[in-house]
């Protein structure tokens, strides 16, 4: 059972990296695509604006040249300087590779601490008995939580043998006893139950 856990966790944390991986290429490909699509707005708003203000060389020949001069300043002071409406692409493209960048970060402390809940449940199934091992089982098969007598009825074990067993594990910090009126209920440790499950 323990090897399938420590398996499980495993394929957890390659699917977590496969995730990311993904993540990361397609926020890259949208980013890039969304600066793409601004660059080109930008440009044909130029260039629509280039030939809306462009004169025919019939009309250049019938102006002067002060006429020309006072037409092209005049088209100069009329056109806006900044125009918004093709940085929102931009502005998204920013958003995009900033917070696909987040959670590529982030999901890299969450391997960690993944893989470093990994090596303490190793560290501790390694420390543990075999009838400490059936106790764990047992406490994994019940939802974590167990009556104290329930686990002196397991097979090898008696009340005294229970109690020594979970005294040890008590002391590691695999286990806390809960008062229940005259007995014990028994709660696995909220981490190690979540990585085993």
């Amino acid at each position: 059972m323990f090897l399938f856990i420590n398996d499980l966790t495993y394929s957890n944390i390659v699917d977590l990296e496969n995730n990311r991986k993904i993540i990361l290429g397609v926020g890259i490909i949208i980013s890039f695509a969304l600066v793409i699509i601004s660059i080109s707005l930008y440009f044909n708003y130029q260039h629509d604006l280039r030939q809306e203000s462009r004169l025919t060389p019939e009309a250049i020949e019938a102006m002067s040249i002060g006429e020309v001069k006072d037409f092209l300043e005049q088209r100069r002071s009329a056109d806006p300087t900044f125009h918004s409406f093709y940085l929102i692409p931009f502005i998204t493209f920013i958003g995009v590779l900033v917070g696909t960048m987040v959670y590529y970060i982030m999901s890299d402390k969450a391997i960690q601490r993944e893989q470093s809940l990994k090596k303490n449940t190793k560290l501790i199934l390694n420390f543990l008995t075999v009838q400490e091992k059936k106790v764990i089982e047992t406490l994994m098969e019940k939802g974590g939580r167990v009556q104290q007598y329930e686990l002196s009825h397991l097979p090898g074990l008696n009340k005294l043998k229970t109690h020594r067993i979970l005294l040890n594990l008590e002391q590691k910090g695999v286990i806390r006893k809960e008062k229940l009126g005259k007995g014990n209920k028994i709660v696995l440790d909220k981490e190690l139950y979540e990585v085993l499950k």
